[in-house]
């Protein structure tokens, strides 16, 4: 599993969120969060084998909603 840190506001989550419960188990969307340098990362899981698609809905997304920095972490499973 993969776990990537997304750069975005509140409002940006709700919509990132509803576009991955559309995705059937790509990514789970979480609502914590860790601040850097004053800005808000939301955490989201990526199920194994899904974080090329992740990444892709999130590049996709960028062009309507306010997504910054993306970290990727790897954890396992």
């Amino acid at each position: 599993m993969h776990v990537l840190w997304v750069e975005m506001d509140e409002e940006s989550l709700h919509l990132v969120d509803g576009a991955f419960g559309m995705s059937d188990g790509v990514a789970n969307v979480r609502r914590e969060y860790r601040e850097k340098d004053g800005r808000k990362f939301f955490k989201i899981y990526v199920a194994p084998g899904c974080l090329a698609e992740a990444l892709e809905v999130l590049n996709r997304l960028q062009d309507t909603v306010s997504i910054g920095e993306i970290i990727v972490e790897h954890e396992a499973d």
